[in-house]
């Protein structure tokens, strides 16, 4: 799994403006526009809660079950 690209794939809840436009990005006379993030980017503060509420509601869905002692580790029993 590609770690880094996975922080553009967290959905924000709240506003996020951005003030400096992305270099490829900027038009000319509108260098001194705000931008709105629709999506997490990678120096967010926030992406790291965002991917994370995006995975941990993908993995309940699926029927894993998160461990109480690490959060972070989801199981999912199959019957064999």
């Amino acid at each position: 799994m590609d770690m880094k690209s996975t922080f553009f794939n967290g959905i924000l809840k709240e506003e996020v403006h951005i003030d400096q436009q992305p270099l490829g990005y900027m038009r000319i006379g509108e260098e001194k526009k705000v931008l709105r993030s629709k999506k997490t980017l990678y120096e967010l503060k926030q992406a790291l809660q965002a991917w994370n509420n995006c995975i941990d509601t993908y993995f309940k869905k699926n029927i894993y079950q998160q461990c109480s002692y690490e959060h972070s580790l989801y199981i999912k029993e199959t019957c064999r």
